[in-house]
């Protein structure tokens, strides 16, 4: 009498692979984290100074995912009637080409949440897309990026421009 054990050799025969196949290369990059500033021109209040933190983590080595966190000042017209922002964002980041410089494609959605009295705008959620370029210095990386988005709001579109400036660690 022969038992015929399939699903016993074909578990087995998948353990003994898996064993044998070496870490992908996405595996052995690391997650990255940035800091920077930011100038933003808004359709509805102007031009605003912020700040803008990034943490990153790679798919493959052309292809990360991002979330974003940023603040916006809009107070040229002084304190009082000033405007301020939080604008978060996901997106999905393309390196193009280079080891130590690359530019790259930045993609997502986000929010444009105003959380000061002085607001001109609505706020809402956003679409955004742009450019950007990355330079390896010696154990940092400097990142400067073009990142325009519109902001849905409830009766109309707002056009945002940010210019960004920064290291990543």
């Amino acid at each position: 009498m022969k038992f015929k054990l399939p699903g016993l050799y074909s578990a087995g025969l998948l353990a003994v692979s898996l064993l044998l196949v070496s870490p992908s290369r996405a595996q052995d990059i690391d997650p990255r984290f940035g800091f920077g500033f930011n100038g933003l021109i808004s359709t509805a209040d102007g031009l605003g100074f912020g700040f803008r933190g990034r943490a990153s983590a790679p798919v493959s080595p052309d292809l990360s995912f991002a979330i974003d966190l940023g603040t916006t000042g809009f107070f040229l017209g002084g304190f009082e009637g000033s405007t301020w922002v939080f604008d978060p964002q996901l997106s999905a980041i393309v390196t193009l080409d280079g080891i130590t410089k690359a530019p790259y494609i930045i993609a997502g959605i986000g929010g444009y949440i105003p959380v000061a009295d002085g607001s001109s705008g609505k706020g809402g959620p956003t679409l955004h897309g742009g450019f950007g370029y990355v330079k390896q210095l010696n154990e940092t990386s400097l990142f400067y990026e073009v990142n325009p988005a519109i902001v849905i709001e409830k009766s109309e579109i707002e056009l945002l421009i940010p210019f960004r400036i920064g290291v990543i660690f």
